[in-house]
């Protein structure tokens, strides 16, 4: 919260003095002032002719609006016809609904569960088969000594890092061939 002025200053218009009051008069109104800026607000509220006239038309639209709408009321009965209805719910069919419900999360537990199955039989082979190509690939660059001409002879020469670059490079590609497999076989 801003710290607070008394009066508006000789600059200030009433529109700029409403955007920095409104706020705070809302606040007041709803009891929800902070306690040290009471004393302040309520010499302002005192002094200030905008904030007096603001005021009045905030109990005005309050006073409409309770008018408009007044709050609704319950009467004795509520409670009982409330409980009497949830009551009137058969035991029977609040056991029946719950199977249901279970019966239902049973089957879609073994729904993804079969899923998983058929997705990791996918998963596994076309990663080994992504790795094993790429390690062919390689292998066959390497034999054309494509990889010298490509990365400079220093990648050539690493070889376990050639290999962990290979294997990572494979995985990848069987990635992508088991995530394509699974779609085709849906």
């Amino acid at each position: 919260m801003t710290a607070m002025t008394t009066t508006p200053t000789s600059t200030q218009n009433p529109a700029e003095h409403h955007l920095e009051w409104n706020d705070r008069l809302q606040d007041w109104l709803d009891g929800d002032i902070d306690p040290a800026d009471g004393d302040l607000f309520a010499t302002h509220l005192r002094d200030c002719v905008l904030c007096k006239e603001r005021v009045e038309e905030f109990s005005t639209l309050e006073t409409a609006l309770f008018a408009a709408n007044p709050a609704p009321s319950l009467n004795d009965s509520f409670d009982a016809r409330l409980f009497a209805q949830i009551g009137s719910v058969n035991e029977a069919q609040r056991a029946a609904a719950r199977q249901r419900v279970e019966q239902e999360l049973q089957e879609n537990l073994q729904a993804l569960s079969r899923s998983w199955r058929r997705t990791w039989a996918f998963v596994i082979p076309g990663m080994i088969g992504g790795v094993l190509l790429a390690f062919a690939l390689v292998g066959s660059f390497d034999a054309a000594e494509v990889t010298a001409k490509i990365a400079g002879d220093q990648f050539a020469n690493m070889g376990s890092l050639q290999t962990i670059l290979t294997g990572l490079m494979g995985a990848a590609l069987g990635g992508f061939m088991s995530g394509w497999l699974a779609k085709v076989a849906d």
